[in-house]
């Protein structure tokens, strides 16, 4: 990562941070890497006329450190890099200048894990259907739910890691994802299929759904005999248990 002065600079954990050294001239002069926030302290200094050589190196910097091309490194940066870093650079040369100085704000983060999702009550059980999305990696991640048709259209999206979804008032099925994301990556969770009559099941299983339509008045205009022959053939096909007589 290219760190640049006075703007905020996402970092992905693990990776080379540079710092770049805009000095003038070619007067000798001395480099100061500090940070500034969210505590000050001096992390090393660097003279221009030695060159692989850092002077009072902080310890905790000891081996993350150095200088290349013009650039100050910072390697395998952390979540606890976060912060606000300077570079100070005073020249020695016949000619007084003044002290140049950069800020830097970098901001490091964990990737965000592809999310997990769970359900927590269905229709059978509740009036609710209850999904639950989470994450095991990633800093300041950010969750949300997609709705979506079977046809992939979205529909609608929900803030939060719970969604609960109404059995009464949902009207068709719907299929659900969960994204998690945070400035430096985002990730979505397999999609979860909601059904009214049995709750929720992931893709890719079908369901069989024995719908009952009530027969209403017209029952009342079959009779009975009739009724309870057709009855019985449904659901004893090919016995013999519904012959007429």
């Amino acid at each position: 990562l290219n760190v640049k002065p006075d703007a905020i600079n996402n970092a992905i954990a693990g990776e080379q941070a540079l710092f770049p050294i805009q000095h003038q001239g070619s007067d000798q002069y001395d480099v100061t890497f500090r940070s500034k926030s969210p505590v000050s302290f001096r992390i090393f200094t660097w003279k221009s006329n030695y060159l692989e050589e850092l002077h009072i190196v902080h310890p905790l910097y000891k081996h993350r450190v150095g200088i290349h091309r013009g650039f100050v490194m910072l390697n395998d940066v952390q979540v606890d890099d976060t912060g606000e870093y300077e570079i100070h650079i005073d020249y020695y040369g016949t000619e007084l200048k003044n002290r140049d100085e950069s800020t830097f704000r970098m901001q490091v983060f964990e990737p965000v894990s592809q999310p997990e999702t769970a359900i927590l009550s269905n229709c059978e059980s509740s009036s609710n259907i209850t999904l639950n999305c989470s994450v095991s990696n990633g800093t300041n991640v950010m969750i949300h739910w997609e709705k979506l048709s079977l046809s992939g259209v979205l529909n609608e999206t929900y803030d939060g890691t719970l969604l609960v979804i109404d059995c009464v008032t949902e009207e068709e099925q719907h299929v659900y994802r969960c994204i998690a994301e945070n400035p430096i990556s985002n990730a979505t969770s397999d999609r979860v299929t909601v059904s009214l009559y049995s709750g929720a099941k992931p893709k890719g299983k079908i369901q069989s759904l024995m719908v009952l339509v009530p027969l209403g008045l017209a029952v009342l205009a079959v009779p009975v005999p009739i009724l309870a022959y057709l009855l019985c053939s449904t659901f004893f096909k090919g016995s013999t248990m519904c012959m007429r007589k």
